[in-house]
């Protein structure tokens, strides 16, 4: 005989239970503050559950004690006394323990539950919108990817120095042999390296590269992520909201062949210059470099940059520009949009151990002033405390006809760069650099 049995989503009502009661076995917060970094309220399954540890975090954040009476007043407050069953509830709940060492397995077990009730719902929900052909393929995959990094694998050994101490030893031993090599993306450009902290952008962090338009912030990133893959082999994607594919390698090979392109095609290249500009590009074609030009939001952004770090080894990822990422605007204004963005990219830089180039503008007051500040980036504050490293760039003298010049590599615009924010090194350091804007080459 078949049967249409609804089966429950997984939990544990009795591991609910007892983790409550060992909270208030003893009547101290130690028990909750062991467990409160592995569970939350919305990990438990039973709304008895949800209430009464909802109850007893109420409790250790006002400095209450943890006893019956205590929590029948705030139940009572809340108006959940009646939904837990009223005094005989809280007491039939604390009589689930014997002692507090239950406390770690349970709040392990709740807290697995959860996570399964997380996977089952985003598969459900991509599932539907699959059957339903609500959403195109990208945009589900996206939205999957980023509801299971949501679920929390947080850890009793979460916050152990041990692993990280040991790999600083190993470090010390390793540049006390001569054999040491760190873990970061150099710009190649040795007094910006001399500049940052780990001499170049670490793993993890986050350069902030913002200047007014026509100052070079987009050939900076290129000469920089081409540097990298050149002289280091270093995978880079390249996120380009502006160029396609094609004007980004050409001017790629521009930077590398010291060639504008525009001579070849006006007739005035000579032979050899063609002949280079040729082989710089078969050569160029070798780099380990992916691009993409469109993303629908920050979690396809970062969906597309896990794939190319799992599948192509991606060390380093450029991104052209934050303000050029889309975001729901009915959901949210364009401030609270860009703080999202800038998140999530933060984010993803520290959970896909990689350094990320992130272009921003600056706002209209900052491109008139003579020089740019931390806060002339435009729309949102948080792109600044996102960043590891911000570095502005803006013309020498004020204005860009009075900061251009000619040399024997050709015209060029000076400017000033300033790393004003700088996590793990000296702030407020710079220099300057001359832009060869035919060809991409700072020097």
């Amino acid at each position: 005989m078949i049967t249409n049995e609804i089966k429950k989503p997984p939990h544990n009502e009795e591991a609910e239970y007892k983790l409550i009661a060992c909270c208030l076995l003893d009547g101290d917060y130690s028990v909750y503050d062991t467990v409160s970094v592995i569970v939350e309220p919305d990990d438990f399954y039973t709304l008895k559950g949800k209430l009464l540890f909802t109850a007893i975090a109420s409790l250790v954040e006002k400095g209450k004690p943890l006893d019956a009476i205590s929590l029948m007043e705030n139940l009572k407050a809340s108006k959940g006394l009646d939904e837990v069953g009223g005094m005989a509830g809280i007491f039939s709940v604390m009589e689930e323990a014997e002692t507090p060492l239950q406390a770690l397995y349970c709040a392990k077990l709740v807290a697995e539950k959860s996570k399964l009730r997380s996977l089952i719902r985003g598969c459900r929900v991509a599932v539907e919108q699959a059957e339903s052909e609500s959403a195109e393929s990208q945009v589900i995959r996206a939205s999957l990817e980023n509801d299971i990094l949501k679920v929390d694998t947080l850890g009793t050994d979460t916050f152990s120095v041990v692993d990280s101490a040991e790999e600083i030893l190993e470090d010390i031993q390793k540049m006390q042999d001569g054999t040491f090599n760190p873990d970061v993306v150099k710009t190649n450009i040795n007094r910006l390296d001399g500049y940052l902290g780990n001499n170049g952008i670490a793993a993890g962090e986050v350069l902030t590269l913002a200047a007014p338009t026509s100052c070079g912030k987009s050939a900076l990133a290129l000469f920089i992520a081409t540097k990298a893959m050149k002289q280091d082999e270093t995978p880079t994607a390249y996120f380009s909201f502006e160029m396609p594919r094609k004007q980004l390698m050409k001017r790629m090979i521009q930077t590398v062949s010291g060639i504008n392109v525009r001579n070849i095609q006006d007739g005035v290249a000579s032979p050899e210059q063609e002949e280079r500009f040729k082989a710089v590009t078969r050569e160029s074609s070798e780099l380990p470099l992916y691009t993409s030009h469109s993303v629908r939001n920050a979690d396809d952004l970062t969906s597309q940059a896990r794939h190319l770090v799992r599948k192509k080894g991606v060390k380093l990822v450029v991104i052209d520009y934050l303000q050029l990422v889309p975001f729901n605007g009915k959901k949210m204004g364009k401030a609270e949009g860009i703080a999202d963005i800038s998140h999530k990219i933060k984010q993803m830089a520290l959970d896909l151990n990689i350094a990320v180039i992130l272009l921003a503008q600056v706002n209209r007051e900052g491109a008139k002033s003579e020089r740019i500040r931390l806060y002339d980036l435009k729309d949102s504050g948080d792109i600044e405390n996102d960043a590891d490293i911000v570095l502005l760039m803006y013309p020498s003298k004020g204005d860009f006809e009075s900061s251009k010049g000619h040399d024997s590599h050709g015209p060029y615009t000076e400017l000033i760069y300033n790393v004003a924010k700088n996590r793990e090194g000296q702030r407020d350091v710079g220099g300057l650099f001359k832009f060869y804007h035919c060809t991409g080459r700072f020097a």
